[in-house]
C-alpha cells in the first residue's frame, strides 16, 4: 500500500472535547501541574550524564511529526549550562529527518531515561543544528568527533512517573549500575525533594517528607 485510503478505521471514532477529557482524567494535583522548570537543576543534569537512551521528537513546518531514537554511552548529551543541551549526531542512515524539521520548525521534544530507572525526564524547547569543530569534538565517542550537534535551548524540564516503564515491564535490571549511580543510594523522589525544596514545600505542605510514600502508593493502585 503506498497511499492512505481516503477511509480509514480512525474514520469511524469521534474525537471527545476538553471537557469530556477532565470529566474522565481529572484534574492534577497542584504538585504535578507545577512541576514544570525552565532549566535544569543538579539532579536533572545528573540525570541526563546517566542517559544511555532518549527519545527526539520534532516537527516539520506543517505540523508533521517526526520522533527519532537515540542511544550512546553515559555522558554523550553535554549539558552547557543550566538552559543549554548539546546532542551529538552519529553516523546513521542519513535521513536526517531531524535535522531536517528542525531547520524548518525549531520547536523539539526529549524523553530520556536511565537504565533501571523507573522515572524519566522530559525536556521542551527550541533547537538548532551546529557544526561547531569545537563542540562536535566535546561530544566526541569512541575517538571520534560527533558529525553534527544538535543545540537546544530548554524552555521546560520535568520529570514524569514511572507507571509507564513498570507496566512494560522496561528494565528486568542493569548490571552498569546507572540507577545506583544516579542516585548515589539515595531515592528518586528525595533527589527530587532536594533539588525543587521551596516549591515542592509550598505545593504539598506537611505532606512534601511523604513523597516517595504517595507515589508507591500511586503506583500500587493505579497501573490496573
Amino acid at each position: 500500500m503506498s497511499e492512505i485510503p481516503a477511509h480509514t478505521a480512525a474514520d469511524d471514532y469521534a474525537g471527545i472535547d476538553h471537557a469530556r477529557l477532565r470529566e474522565i482524567i481529572g484534574e492534577p494535583m497542584r504538585f504535578i501541574a507545577e512541576k514544570k522548570s525552565l532549566a535544569l537543576g543538579e539532579f536533572l543534569v545528573r540525570f541526563i550524564a546517566h542517559s544511555t537512551f532518549f527519545c527526539l521528537a520534532t516537527t516539520d513546518a506543517e505540523s508533521n511529526l517526526d520522533i527519532s531514537p537515540k542511544g550512546d554511552p553515559p555522558g554523550s548529551v553535554k549539558v552547557l549550562d543550566p538552559w543549554t543541551l548539546a546532542l551529538p549526531e552519529r553516523p546513521g542512515n542519513r535521513l536526517a529527518d531531524s535535522f531536517e524539521n528542525i531547520l524548518r520548525n525549531p520547536a523539539v521534544a526529549l524523553l530520556f531515561f536511565v537504565p533501571g530507572m523507573r522515572e524519566t525526564l522530559r525536556v521542551n524547547g527550541r533547537a538548532t543544528v551546529s557544526d561547531d569543530p569545537a563542540l562536535l569534538r566535546q561530544l566526541s565517542a569512541g575517538g571520534k568527533p560527533a558529525l553534527l550537534a544538535t543545540v537546544v535551548r530548554v524552555e521546560e524540564a520535568f520529570t514524569q512517573c514511572g507507571k509507564a516503564l513498570i507496566r512494560a515491564h522496561l528494565w528486568e535490571g542493569d548490571d552498569r549500575n546507572l540507577t545506583e549511580a544516579l542516585t548515589l543510594g539515595g531515592g528518586f523522589y528525595n533527589l527530587m525533594i532536594a533539588q525543587e525544596a521551596a516549591k515542592m514545600a509550598d505545593a504539598l505542605g506537611g505532606s512534601v517528607g511523604s513523597i516517595r510514600e504517595i507515589a508507591e502508593a500511586d503506583y500500587r493502585a493505579n497501573l490496573v
